[in-house]
């Protein structure tokens, strides 16, 4: 369906910009689009977007295509456009709508404002300029999950406040106001109201968007209630069953949270049960074969004997759903059945492949999970002849971003680091960021030992205290004579989690005023949600790795990728086993609970949000590169192969999961 879909989009394209190239068509042809667009979604202008129809969905998405393959005609229409001789409020929604695909974000804040002060007495008018007021123009950096830090939209949350507080005058107990102010409260305000007029608002109109995004709130990391998060997500799951979203939430959050794989699998029974008619009756029965796997206390011979099922249906070409088969690999995983997990996760790239086909019609997102997915297979020189040279001419700066990064992602994993160290200078010179011209002061040219917080039994802090440059994941501030042999003596720059950096603000503070820390960076992904003046040792590092299939790389490889863009003599990788040793981490690193696999545990993000063996292999594409030396236990588990790194993984203490969480039982 999507390959079809992403075919024709790009005839489409072709189609018009070809027409759009006579003299004065292009103009003609965007008057065109919009008006159609004006006829046939009119009623969807003065809805809420939960009101949408899977037909408006579909006619909105031809819009956005058709008329961002007209960029220069719809512009040049914009321009001719003078808002003040529309008289209709309805319309002018339709134009800001397409203003803000375009990304003309003070254009649609005009329309809207317009459109307000025509019809002040409906809601939606106020809630929809609230909504461009938190994207009003440009000047801000924001996170763009493929090219990183980039270019974005101001908020001004002071004006949408207002905006809102003008819809609620207007309807106040109106559960879309509710739904939006809770949305902004909780991004830019009081979060503990944000969430609560979230809460009120999934509660007066029990629709399924309206949990999941409670649901979405409820996992954020300075939330972190997974309990609630798990059932916002499953009573949207009862409400819309066929819900990918909610789905994917629950089963995310029931892995998280009290890994109840009987609750989970129910849950995947009934979204499985509402998905399409073909093949309906099989797929239920294979699911009601392999419910004894997901049971509490479900043995060993419960799991292989799921497994031989799933296999035979396979054969057969019954399959399960995307997210169902998430599932199905998550359960593997936290029983230690790290080789049919890994094998079903190559099905699942196979999978996106064929689902996506290789046109991407212009589109970069479609061409990164299309990427992210040959590389998980090793597909290597296919997916270089995809991205490099670039594919299509970017329609935006934001785009080419996306596709340089993404070629020099696809040159990195085969040990050619040059492109990625050229795309960060550039960046870096289109988007200066705080801190970057210290960290590349302390890291260009020298010898840079990045220190992981595993126990492998080395003692080499001799060796590391050697190196010009320490840096540590967190932050070690008591050092015993133990310690600085295992470990080392000192740590010059930190490396923080968004959900730790807060906390550890004020020891890293007095560690950097004491001489003992230069610097601390956090992720990029964080970089929005520091709402504290930045002090000029902190900084947040531009990108992630951006073609990981199953997530970006954990805390080490992220690291290591960031270091390695601002050209170190040599990187030293000491104390880290990748998860191969007896325990997940060294005594002190983490509370009890999160010291390996198991109900609440952080441990268990290595599983739901990071991939092994993708990271295993990242990192020796990296040591490929000749700027990487593992030393000790590191060495020795990069020297493995991939068959024998996951065999490791199968017998790793560190990754048994831990009693209370269902795990599996030995068989008799």
């Amino acid at each position: 369906m999507v390959k079809r879909l992403v075919m024709g989009a790009e005839a489409a394209q072709k189609a018009i910009r070809s027409a759009a190239s006579l003299p004065g068509a292009d103009v003609a042809l965007a008057r065109a689009v919009i008006t159609a667009d004006r006829l046939l979604a009119r009623s969807a202008a003065n809805e809420p977007t939960t009101k949408r129809s899977a037909v408006g969905s579909v006619q909105e998405k031809v819009t956005t295509v058709l008329v961002d393959a007209n960029r220069g005609g719809a512009l040049k229409l914009l321009e001719r456009l003078d808002i003040d001789d529309i008289q209709d409020a309805s319309t002018l929604e339709q134009l800001a709508v397409r203003c803000t695909k375009l990304k003309e974000y003070s254009a649609a804040l005009q329309l809207r404002h317009r459109a307000a002060t025509l019809d002040p007495e409906n809601p939606l008018r106020w809630v929809a300029l609230a909504r461009a007021q938190q994207r009003n123009s440009w000047g801000a950096v924001v996170h763009d999950p493929v090219a990183g830090l980039e270019h974005g939209p101001t908020t001004d949350a002071s004006a949408a406040r207002e905006s809102l507080a003008a819809a609620q005058r207007v309807a106040p107990a109106h559960p879309h106001v509710l739904h939006e102010r809770g949305k902004l409260e909780f991004a830019h305000g009081d979060w503990p109201t944000g969430l609560d007029l979230l809460r009120q608002a999934a509660h007066l109109e029990p629709h399924a968007q309206r949990w999941t995004d409670l649901a979405a709130a409820y996992r954020k990391p300075h939330v972190a209630d997974l309990d609630r998060s798990l059932e916002a997500y499953e009573r949207a799951l009862l409400l819309r069953p066929s819900s990918p979203t909610a789905f994917r939430g629950l089963l995310l959050m029931g892995c998280r949270a009290d890994q109840d794989w009987a609750r989970l699998w129910r849950n995947a029974e009934r979204f499985e049960a509402a998905r399409k008619r073909r093949g309906r009756t099989a797929r239920l029965e294979l699911m009601a074969q392999m419910r004894p796997m997901f049971a509490s206390g479900a043995a060993e011979a419960d799991i292989s004997a799921a497994l031989v099922r799933f296999n035979v249906a396979s054969i057969k070409g019954h399959r399960l759903s995307w997210p169902t088969t998430s599932l199905l690999i998550y359960r593997l995983h936290f029983a230690q059945r790290m080789t049919h997990g890994f094998a079903l996760r190559r099905s699942q790239a196979e999978r996106t492949i064929a689902w996506l086909g290789t046109s991407s019609a212009g589109h970069s997102r479609h061409r990164q999970k299309l990427l992210a997915a040959l590389v998980y297979l090793e597909r290597y020189r296919e997916a270089q002849q995809l991205i490099d040279p670039m594919p299509w001419e970017p329609g935006s700066t934001p785009e080419r971003h996306r596709l340089k990064k993404m070629a020099a992602d696809v040159h990195l994993i085969q040990g050619r680091t040059g492109p990625l160290v050229d795309y960060a200078r550039s960046r870096a010179q289109d988007l200066p960021l705080p801190g970057e011209d210290k960290f590349g002061r302390l890291i260009a040219g020298k010898r840079v030992a990045v220190v992981g917080p595993a126990d492998t039994g080395d003692r080499l802090g001799a060796q590391i205290d050697d190196y010009d440059v320490i840096i540590r994941p967190r932050l070690m501030t008591e050092i015993s004579d133990d310690d600085a042999a295992r470990l080392g003596s000192r740590t010059d720059i930190s490396y923080f989690s968004g959900r730790d950096l807060t906390d550890f603000m004020p020891l890293a503070r007095d560690a950097v005023a004491t001489g003992g820390l230069q610097m601390v960076v956090g992720r990029g992904l964080s970089r929005a949600s520091f709402t504290d003046d930045q002090p000029e040792w902190l900084r947040f590092y531009r990108h992630d790795f951006s073609l990981g299939f199953h997530g970006p790389p954990m805390g080490i490889g992220r690291i290591l990728y960031d270091v390695l863009q601002f050209e170190p003599a040599e990187i030293g990788l000491f104390n880290i086993d990748f998860f191969t040793g007896q325990t997940a981490f060294g005594p002190g690193y983490r509370e009890d609970k999160d010291s390996g696999l198991g109900p609440y545990s952080i441990v268990n993000e290595i599983i739901l949000a990071h991939d092994l063996v993708f990271e295993h292999r990242l990192t020796k594409a990296i040591a490929d590169s000749g700027v990487l030396t593992g030393h000790g236990v590191a060495g020795q588990v990069l020297a493995l192969e991939e068959t024998d790194y996951i065999q490791a993984l199968e017998e790793s203490p560190a990754l048994r999961t831990r009693r209370g969480s269902e795990g599996p039982t030995p068989s008799p």
